[in-house]
């Protein structure tokens, strides 16, 4: 049985902008493109190492049919530097470079695949990280989103954020997922188990993040995970309540990535998103 080491982390209050029943976390999804893609990817290194870099990032406000904004830049300016707190371990930094408005109010609902291309073609800067802004957010499906971006096999340099679920939380989750991170609690590969004896081929591929059997619904009031779900082989979950790929409640102070999701990042940065650096 592999021993996962979980950090303790400070618990830290917050208001849950994604606490909308109405609204889905997140909208990134694995699809067979993707997996084709883990398949065929190689890993540069194996071991963590601080990479000093600053990534610039172009950030798009859509305003709404009145011009307006609708965004609180001291609340967005606070999640930004959660997100450049989340990537320290790794001396990987993000910059605004740029602060671009987009004054058709028709890309203010957007759609993923839908209108959500046409606005990209329209509004992108090369080599950078591209970060929209929009009131609303809808997946294939027409269901409304907290956020998503697209796994590198996409190859497309954009994030796009909800604005009422400007976050920490939900933003570093973006940020992992552009960088080949999944859900802790990823089945699409397969169902990673307890004991971790599939961790490498399973889950979310880090063998140093828990089995997670989704945290949605599971977890108190006081960030204890509350749940008996088992196993294939009917062993217990104890999942981490504080990953930040993770779906456990933004206001339980979600503060790490493990050193193979840092592994992870290290190795999409090298091998798929050298052009940002």
């Amino acid at each position: 049985m592999n021993i996962k080491i979980i950090p303790v982390c400070l618990l830290v209050i917050l208001l849950n902008p994604a606490a909308n029943a109405q609204i889905k976390r997140c909208g990134t999804e694995l699809n067979d493109k993707q997996k084709n893609f883990e398949l065929s990817f190689t890993d540069s290194v194996t071991s963590l190492f601080t990479f000093d870099r600053v990534i610039n990032v172009t950030l798009f406000i859509v305003k709404d049919d009145e011009g307006e904004t609708n965004v609180d830049m001291g609340e967005f300016n606070s999640a930004f530097a959660g997100v450049n707190n989340a990537f320290e371990k790794i001396n990987l930094h993000f910059r605004i470079s740029a602060t671009r408005y987009i004054d058709n109010y028709h890309f203010d609902e957007l759609k993923k695949g839908d209108n959500e291309t046409d606005m990209v073609i329209q509004n992108i800067v090369a080599n950078t990280i591209n970060l929209y802004l929009v009131s609303k957010l809808l997946d294939a499906d027409d269901q409304e989103v907290c956020g998503y971006t697209y796994y590198p096999a996409e190859a497309k340099d954009i994030i796009l954020m909800n604005k009422s679920c400007i976050s920490a939380s939900l933003m570093t989750e973006q940020f992992g997922h552009f960088f080949n991170l999944y859900h802790t609690h990823e089945d699409g590969f397969a169902s990673e188990l307890v004991n971790g004896s599939n961790c490498s081929t399973a889950g979310d591929l880090c063998c140093d993040t828990p089995a997670d059997p989704d945290l949605t619904g599971k977890v108190a009031s006081d960030c204890q995970y509350e749940s008996t779900f088992k196993d294939e082989n009917n062993d217990y979950y104890i999942p981490s309540v504080y990953n930040y790929m993770s779906f456990s409640p933004d206001n339980c102070g979600k503060c790490y990535f493990s050193d193979e999701q840092y592994l992870r990042i290290l190795n999409c940065l090298l091998k798929i998103k050298s052009h940002l650096w």
